[in-house]
């Protein structure tokens, strides 16, 4: 080889022999001391690490998730087992309560690995990806944990219908918090932390079993997920068959949560009008909206002066001594009502919300059969309430409530439409719970608001909240003899309502206003205690949760009190107040006067839970129509008043012709609600 300047240079640079000796007192610097790019290098390294295939982040995830899942099952399973064969039996049935929760997993845990294997063993995507593995999962034990107070408060699980209809977590606070024990409060923390370190353990298990790095086969892999598909739909058929009760509390709580929620956000998501409801008839009877309404006959009765309607919350007559029940929670309205009241023994509440009830007894409209709201979603909504005709008549007009009228905007829709509005915000030293202050303190403010002008007449409307959940008991409280912790200091809480209603009474007459002033005493909706699985109120229209009272006093009463059997519901109210004062009911109200001889003899009332129930009273019967599976319920009361036998399959005939009347009263409505601004 011939060499040249160019290659003989490279080869002095190149070769170590040929490398020319360092000049004296000059060290060489040694190529550990080269200064390195750490960021690069830390790269590099990262990009030489073997990856990690998915199913050792997949499987550890879903096995704790699981776990997470079917401990949250073992909880809410109740557990009497004294046998062995109860014990099978108790593990047969929570395998059958948490296979929804095993198929969600499956579906889960199939998405990961899909997303897993596209990603290869690319960096940084593959840490992403198992990050977000990590998250979905911990995500889940978390949410499974959360249900469990949900689960207790509701006995079902949330939607987001139901979640959007409630309103948020924040006014909730004191339902939810007698839930959330030690042992709730560390599961919702644990639960999570323990499925996200999984992996960690797995990887650190593997490190000690070489053999447990294998990797099965992708045919295995999809086999086991498809079993999992197999188990759930096995076991859901099992429930659909065996398990025929709806609301027994085995069948409530074979669901998996996480899907009934996400499965409704996709729902409402997809809808061109979300929350506002799917139905589906064929018949349709609008008979009853469409009817003509003759003017009620004057009665024979001097008009009062002034009217207070009290609205109790969340009370039905099956807990009033005054409708017959045993236990002694309303001896003083009671005896009230025997010297100068009319009571009516079949009033129904139009809806099982405290929202949808404030309009129907305000405007006298039914409720709109869906999610949506009047008061919050509806500003244009042109129907005239009772206040604002009162109004117009030179009264003075008070909305009073022990709660927060801001509640689901409800402050907008009456503020222009009253005089003065007074909630629990003036009193915050007085607040009781999260839901608002003590009942008194709204009377002592209705009372002040009188006194500023005693001279004009005035009307008030008032609403309770300390027979709300979870339920306002006094200090002393009177032994009721019932084991149900909730349901003792319920009863406590009616009674107490019923002591303030008397001292109310006594300051009206203090004042020389109990002559001349008509107190009608009703509630929003009922409350349920365990009937039919039910606990609360919204999820059902049984007769603990529509049937309530309605009392009417009034010394023009005195020598003529009675009972009135008659069909009513809450949109008559309104025009019966009108009706004592001599004042017309405007011709957009839908209700009439239960002294109205001409008057409907149906009352029709809806339900939202996770889905939407309409139902109808006619005369001893009971029907309702479930929206999401349209089920059908028919009861005979005059026999049947604890609802317990279902008459559905025995009258089919009976049936078409009721459902007929709630699609009627859906079609009806909506284009009613349409003509006064509801959208």
């Amino acid at each position: 080889m011939t060499l040249t300047p160019e290659t003989s240079s490279w080869i002095s640079l190149s070769h170590p022999s040929h490398v020319a000796p360092p000049p004296e007192g000059i060290r060489p610097i040694m190529e550990s001391e080269v200064p390195q790019d750490e960021p690069l290098q830390a790269e590099a390294l990262r990009a030489e690490a073997p990856a990690i295939h998915p199913q050792h982040v997949v499987f550890p995830l879903w096995c704790a998730a699981f776990l997470a899942a079917v401990g949250v099952k073992c909880v809410l399973l109740p557990f009497p087992v004294r046998t062995v064969g109860e014990l099978v039996r108790w593990l047969l049935r929570l395998a059958i309560v948490a296979a929804p929760d095993a198929v969600f997993l499956a579906v889960l845990a199939g998405a990961a690995l899909l997303t897993g294997m596209v990603m290869g063993g690319r960096q940084p995507a593959q840490a992403w990806w198992r990050r977000g593995c990590t998250a979905a999962f911990g995500l889940y034990a978390f949410y499974a944990a959360v249900s469990l107070p949900m689960y207790r408060v509701m006995v079902v699980p949330f939607s987001i219908r139901m979640i959007s209809f409630i309103g948020g977590p924040v006014l909730m606070w004191s339902s939810l918090r007698p839930f959330l024990s030690a042992g709730t409060v560390l599961a919702i923390v644990a639960l999570p932390l323990l499925v996200v370190a999984a992996p960690r353990f797995w990887q650190a298990w593997r490190r000690t079993s070489p053999s447990s790095a294998a990797m099965l086969p992708a045919w295995c892999t999809a086999g086991l997920l498809l079993l999992a598909a197999g188990y759930g739909a096995v076991c859901e058929a099992y429930v659909r068959r065996n398990w025929t009760d709806r609301n027994r509390w085995e069948r409530r709580i074979a669901h998996s949560a996480h899907w009934v929620l996400l499965r409704s956000c996709v729902q409402e998501a997809a809808s061109d009008r979300p929350l506002a409801g799917r139905f589906s008839f064929t018949e349709f009877d609008e008979s009853d909206f469409v009817r003509t309404r003759s003017k009620p006959r004057p009665l024979d009765l001097k008009p009062p002066r002034n009217v207070i309607l009290i609205v109790l919350e969340s009370c039905g007559i099956q807990y009033l001594n005054l409708y017959g029940a045993p236990y002694p929670t309303m001896p003083r309205l009671a005896e009230v009502a025997r010297e100068r009241g009319v009571v009516f023994d079949n009033v129904y509440a139009q809806a099982t919300s405290s929202c949808k009830s404030l309009v129907c007894l305000s405007a006298s409209v039914y409720p709109r059969p869906d999610w949506l709201l009047i008061c919050r979603d509806s500003p244009g909504f042109s129907v005239p309430t009772i206040s604002e005709v009162l109004r117009g008549a030179g009264y003075r007009t008070c909305y009073a409530h022990a709660g927060y009228w801001a509640w689901k905007g409800r402050d907008r829709f009456l503020r222009s439409r009253v005089d003065k509005l007074i909630d629990g915000t003036a009193h915050p030293q007085r607040q009781v719970n999260s839901w608002g202050v003590d009942d008194a303190a709204m009377y002592e403010d209705i009372l002040n608001w009188i006194d500023e002008a005693p001279d004009r007449p005035f009307f008030v409307f008032a609403y309770t909240i300390e027979t709300h959940h979870p339920y306002v008991a006094p200090r002393r409280q009177y032994d009721f003899g019932v084991k149900d912790p909730d349901f003792h200091r319920y009863l406590n809480a009616v009674r107490e309502a019923d002591r303030k209603i008397a001292r109310f009474l006594e300051e009206l007459r203090l004042r020389g206003l109990d002559r001349d002033t008509l107190v009608a005493i009703t509630a929003d909706h009922g409350e349920s205690f365990g009937e039919h699985g039910q606990r609360m109120h919204s999820f059902c229209q049984y007769e603990q949760d529509v049937h309530v009272p309605l009392v009417l006093l009034y010394e023009g009463f005195a020598g003529q009190a009675r009972r009135e059997a008659c069909i009513g519901q809450h949109i008559d109210v309104a025009p019966t107040l009108l009706h004592l004062l001599g004042i017309p009911a405007p011709a957009e109200w839908q209700g009439q006067s239960l002294f109205d001889a001409d008057r409907l003899q149906r009352a029709y009332f809806v339900s939202m839970g996770n889905e939407v129930v309409l139902g109808v009273r006619d005369g001893r019967y009971k029907y309702s129509f479930y929206v999401d599976d349209r089920r059908e319920e028919l009861f005979d009361l005059s026999r049947d008043p604890q609802e317990s036998r279902n008459l559905a399959t025995d009258q089919p005939e009976r049936c078409r012709a009721l459902r007929a009347r709630v699609a009627g009263l859906v079609q009806y409505q909506r284009a009613y609600l349409a003509r006064h601004g509801v959208r």
